[in-house]
């Protein structure tokens, strides 16, 4: 007798390319979706970046220590994503055969994305902290479209985007709990 959960691969499967299906244009899109769709695969992680950038420069801000943290829980989310590339190394789309690529890329392994683990890794830390929920609500939005936009050009599949999601959030639960155990320094005058 076999376990119920070992059929469902090719369940998960045909569900994960049916709805890439119904995001990815299967012709050309127009000049316009194509340059919305490119702007937002990149854009929001660009925007993320700067935001971290300017969050560390402006200590009166005291929001150093949350960007570091964002930083480096987002770091190790991007180790995690090399494990598992190397261990399970999916084709992307384009490369698979199922979908056309309306944007160069290499043809590496999409699950899971590296851009939207980090963009919702940074989301997540920031929505933890009551000075930077706003800011984590925006990136997390951001997430979304940039979400869309990789799909629609044909670089992921939705699976890959739940996969980021997952790891994310395991990465940045893991850095808070690991933040949050640790005893306060005690701050010198």
């Amino acid at each position: 007798m076999t376990a119920p959960a070992l059929g469902l691969g090719p369940v998960v499967y045909a569900v994960d390319l049916r709805l890439f299906h119904a995001i990815h244009p299967s012709t050309p899109p127009s000049p316009a979706m194509l340059h919305l769709a490119r702007g937002l695969a990149d854009g929001p992680l660009i925007l993320t970046a700067a935001l971290l950038g300017t969050m560390l420069m402006f200590p009166r801000w005291s929001m150093r220590s949350i960007a570091l943290k964002a930083v480096g829980v987002a770091a190790v989310a991007l180790l995690l994503n090399l494990v598992i590339g190397a261990v399970w190394d999916r084709a992307r789309p384009f490369v698979a055969g199922v979908g056309q690529a309306w944007v160069s890329h290499a043809a590496t392994g999409s699950f899971p994305s590296d851009h939207l683990t980090v963009q919702w890794v940074v989301a997540g830390i920031l929505l933890l902290n009551q000075r930077s929920r706003v800011w984590g609500i925006g990136i997390a939005l951001l997430g979304l479209l940039m979400a869309w936009a990789r799909i629609y050009l044909g670089v992921h599949y939705p699976g890959d985007m739940l996969g980021a999601l997952a790891i994310g959030g395991l990465a940045m639960l893991s850095g808070w709990a690991g933040v949050a155990s640790q005893p306060h320094a005690v701050q010198r005058r």
